[in-house]
């Protein structure tokens, strides 16, 4: 920052710049800037208000059975009314992100620590879940009074955690997930637009995998069609992924990246004929399920109508989500045909993204094309009668085709040193 403000004053003396858009150029920095280093700071800044507040917890936990029931009380609210200090003094001083990020963190597992030891010493009955929901639920406000992107991370993870004990673990459809993720979208919405440092970078990662880690306990019950649903959820975070400000910065696009590992995933899980036989006498799906399939298919459609230019690479992913519904339909009434249309999309899904990756000299891209051609393959000998020999044939052949492939885009981009690696 002082460099910055060195260079400004030149400028200003110089009269190539005003005074005034000298101001605003370094109230611009001020603000959306952080000092080189805060990041790590911030990390371990964290970690160490994490193992503070552990050790706090284990020391009492040595004399534990030998207090009293009030002096127990006591201690269990005596760690969240420090931390909570500490976060107040960050407020009112106006502390750097880093005494936010530690306090925030310091105050939320003093709010859990506080909750479990209060419910052990008055023997309050309850269950994981409903306490990891009530965690999470009473901490949110942490997010925006510390403006802190660490409590917005454990946010996103303990709601995670929540969703998988209510619904995988328990006969229950975590419904608060939904307010959970509800009350951290404001402010990762204005992250968005206000800083893209690497916590953003991370919640840009986290939100759309703990999307997809939830998905699935809402879905007891719905059978084959799940593929559906999963897959126009992929599809909607591909096609969120498209638009600004995410498709600006291909390495923090998490909505890009996860959406397209997931489509591949779930075309190559549906290239098995078993599948397609449990389709064929599966149940027609309740009505909710179906208007969420529509609901997710039709947001997935409209964000595409928003989106920048983003790499080619990723349009074969998106143009496969669109296909297969019409798939499924014919997978009604017969087990065979869809089948081997789906075996036939991921094998076109394979050769285009491997031309992508070949056309703008991407390796990553381009073997991540061989590996989805080359687990088609493997899967294929799970319901193919061949014999060991013919199985290593074609993985020597494989091998080799990804030897040779890589070679020969090795050779071609040093014979075109002016092209660039585009990596998504």
């Amino acid at each position: 920052m002082a460099s910055i403000i060195k260079e400004l004053n030149e400028l200003v003396a110089n009269n190539v710049i005003s005074p005034q858009t000298a101001r605003d150029i370094e109230g611009y920095y001020a603000i959306n800037k952080e000092p080189q280093g805060n990041g790590l700071l911030t990390i371990f800044g964290s970690l160490g208000a994490v193992l503070v507040g552990l050790g706090i917890i284990l020391i009492f936990a040595h004399n534990w059975d030998d207090f009293s029931i009030s002096t127990k009380t006591i201690l269990a609210f005596l760690p969240l009314v420090v931390s909570q200090g500490l976060a107040a003094f960050s407020i009112i001083k106006e502390k750097s992100s880093v005494w936010k990020n530690a306090s925030g963190v310091l105050v939320f597992f003093s709010v859990g620590a506080a909750i479990s030891l209060v419910a052990q010493i008055y023997n309050i009955p309850g269950n994981l879940g409903s306490f990891l929901f009530a965690w999470t639920l009473l901490c949110s406000p942490l997010i925006y009074l510390l403006r802190s992107n660490a409590v917005a991370v454990l946010h996103i993870v303990f709601a995670t955690y929540f969703a998988t004990e209510a619904g995988y673990f328990n006969p229950h459809q975590p419904w608060g997930y939904i307010l959970l993720i509800a009350l951290l979208l404001p402010y990762y919405l204005q992250q968005l637009k206000q800083e893209r440092n690497n916590t953003t970078a991370a919640l840009n990662w986290l939100l759309p995998l703990s999307g997809l880690i939830v998905l699935g306990s809402f879905l007891d019950g719905a059978g084959t069609f799940g593929f559906l649903i999963y897959l126009a959820f992929a599809g909607l975070l591909q096609s969120i992924g498209f638009i600004p400000p995410f498709s600006d910065e291909p390495r923090k696009n998490g909505y890009l990246t996860l959406g397209g590992l997931s489509i591949a995933i779930i075309l190559i899980m549906a290239s098995f004929r078993w599948v397609w036989r449990e389709v064929v006498t599966d149940a027609v799906p309740g009505i909710p399920f179906i208007i969420a399939w529509l609901m997710l298919y039709g947001a997935g459609i409209y964000f595409s109508f928003l989106r920048k230019g983003a790499p080619k690479s990723f349009e074969p992913f998106r143009t496969a989500a669109f296909i297969f519904p019409v798939i499924y339909l014919i997978g009604n009434f017969n087990s065979l045909v869809p089948s081997i249309l789906t075996n036939l999309l991921v094998l076109a899904l394979g050769i285009s993204i491997i031309r992508a990756g070949v056309a703008r000299f991407d390796f990553a891209t381009l073997n991540f094309g061989l590996t989805i051609t080359t687990v088609l393959i493997a899967c294929r000998f799970f319901d193919v009668n061949m014999s060991f020999v013919v199985r290593g044939l074609l993985f020597i052949g494989v091998g080799v085709g990804f030897f040779l492939t890589n070679y020969f885009l090795i050779q071609k981009k040093k014979s075109n040193p002016k092209t660039t690696n585009y990596e998504n």
